[in-house]
């Protein structure tokens, strides 16, 4: 008895080439084992099985005749075996609108009904959650809570990265949280996105972490210009030509430039 999966897939291919009624379908083997990506041995063997698991039957071969007239070419014609009709659906006995009506027997009041009105008072609960922490499945309370790696990993979920954080090992999530106060979390999304193959998506978040090693640090703001030195940090010359350094721009030399360049007056 060949696999349930091939007998399902020839079985397919025979009713996308019947009729309505599944009847006059007569594709050829190489066709139906197109359709499996079996040889035809296996499909011809698959049609046998079929026949005798009463899923199929051979129908009027005359009509393959009428269209085909090479004998030696003409495929065999299969009905597959349809149950016509449905089971009868359960109905109740009682025919008709069974409900009481108020008619005017004198024992039912006819017209309008009092009606009571409901009046919604205010309440003390806290709001609804919002939307992004209802689709991310955190409930309010926790949502203030969540680790930086929580966080990362629901800015990759709503990226469309599907990659899971929680099969991370100790180390890489210690290398993980470096990135994001080193780098902050939009920018490990964006090196995620870049690293993303659509065909062969990334199962665990370590496949990013060499890529969110690897960048650069970034360049530590500079402190805002007093308005007399210029762009770089310089005042004019003094006196004797030599270059003086701004003392607002002292705090960021210590850390761009070498330990030469700390003194205020230098030669020019």
């Amino acid at each position: 008895m060949p696999s349930a999966p091939a007998l399902t897939v020839v079985l397919l291919g025979l009713a996308n080439h019947a009729s309505r009624h599944g009847a006059d379908a007569y594709p050829s083997v190489r066709t139906l084992a197109g359709y499996a990506r079996i040889s035809e041995r296996q499909v011809q063997r698959c049609l046998k099985a079929l026949v005798a698991l009463g899923l199929i039957s051979q129908g009027d071969q005359d009509r393959v005749a009428s269209v085909i007239p090479r004998e030696d070419r003409r495929p065999v014609l299969y009905n597959l075996s349809m149950k016509r009709g449905g089971s009868p659906s359960p109905r109740n006995s009682a025919r008709g609108d069974t409900r009481r009506r108020r008619g005017v027997t004198g024992r039912d009041e006819r017209g309008d009904t009092f009606v009571t009105r409901t009046v919604l008072e205010p309440r003390d609960n806290p709001a609804a959650p919002s939307d992004t922490t209802r689709r991310a499945g955190v409930p309010t309370s926790e949502a203030q809570k969540l680790s930086p790696i929580d966080h990362l990993a629901t800015e990759c979920r709503r990226a469309g990265l599907t990659a899971r954080f929680d099969t991370l090992p100790p180390d890489k999530r210690v290398l993980v949280e470096q990135s994001i106060r080193a780098h902050g979390v939009g920018a490990l999304v964006r090196v995620a996105l870049e690293r993303h193959r659509p065909w062969d998506p990334a199962r665990s978040a370590a496949a990013w972490i060499p890529a969110w090693y690897s960048l650069q640090p970034p360049r530590p703001q500079l402190p805002p210009r007093c308005g007399r030195c210029d762009e770089y940090g310089w005042l004019p010359d003094d006196d004797l030509g030599r270059a003086v350094r701004c003392p607002c721009r002292r705090t960021a030399s210590r850390d761009t430039h070498p330990p030469d360049r700390e003194g205020a007056p230098m030669a020019a």
